[in-house]
């Protein structure tokens, strides 16, 4: 009886090992996932951190394009709307100043039609020179509002036709105004 209560107690105890390893082998089993888990996490931690660093490294750059860009662009802007004496728009249209100008040169000096697109391309160049080494010069004293690779001028035909603009486009006025009156 003594050996098979020994067997028993041998019978226990290796039960109590098995189940001992087994949740071991089981606790070293999920350490094992976690670790591996860890590892991809870390793995891709390092991939997002060399994605990150090379983007700051470019930054810098793309920043400075992004503002090289647009002050070029708002530079443009600022030239064609800038230039005051142009005697053009951009679409080819002649300035209003240009066309009042042109009537009252004819009208109170009584300059002939074919002489003022002459005259006030003369007044501008005057302007121009007159202003050249002020605040509309560059660095390397060329004038920033006169635009040199472009001479606007303008024929004695449309001089002729202004002050018929003027005559119709006050006709026009004098009619809105009329209908706005009440009664």
């Amino acid at each position: 009886m003594d050996s098979e209560a020994a067997r028993e107690d041998l019978r226990q105890i290796n039960t109590t090992i098995s189940d001992e390893l087994t949740s071991k082998s089981e606790i070293l089993e999920t350490v094992s996932n976690d670790r591996s888990r860890i590892r991809d996490h870390t793995l891709g931690l390092n991939k997002k951190v060399r994605r990150l660093q090379r983007k700051t490294l470019r930054a810098p750059r793309q920043r400075s394009h992004a503002v090289e860009v647009a002050t070029m662009k708002t530079a443009g802007e600022f030239k064609a709307r800038s230039n005051p004496w142009r005697m053009k728009r951009p679409d080819g249209r002649i300035e209003n100043w240009v066309r009042d100008l042109s009537c009252r040169l004819m009208v109170t000096r009584h300059i002939p039609a074919s002489q003022i697109p002459g005259a006030i391309s003369d007044v501008l160049r005057a302007i121009e020179a007159n202003t050249s080494g002020h605040d509309g010069t560059d660095n390397d004293g060329s004038n920033v509002h006169a635009d040199s690779g472009n001479k606007e001028t303008f024929s004695d035909r449309s001089v002729r036709r202004f002050p018929i603009e003027r005559h119709i486009l006050g006709k026009i006025q004098a009619a809105r105004e009329f209908k706005a009156t009440p009664g």
